[in-house]
């Protein structure tokens, strides 16, 4: 799950500066030791996914088979 984190330590948090905020999928344990040790917070956990009619195929998706392929 995609999650938001405020970088809080003196230091920078992968590549991220003191005071960013970045997104990311965090290993849990490896949040976990980050929060502990005073390096990020927690934001938010972000719901990643597509809302129902919120897509669409392109034009012409899904091509039609013609009559004799038959891979």
């Amino acid at each position: 799950m995609i999650s938001k984190y405020r970088v809080t330590g003196a230091r920078r948090y992968r590549e991220h500066q003191p005071g960013a905020t970045f997104e990311a999928n965090l290993d849990p344990a490896a949040e976990q030791r980050a929060v502990d040790r005073g390096d990020i917070e927690l934001i938010e956990r972000l719901q990643t996914g597509l809302r129902e009619g919120s897509y669409r195929l392109p034009a012409g998706w899904p091509p039609e088979a013609s009559k004799g392929d038959r891979r």
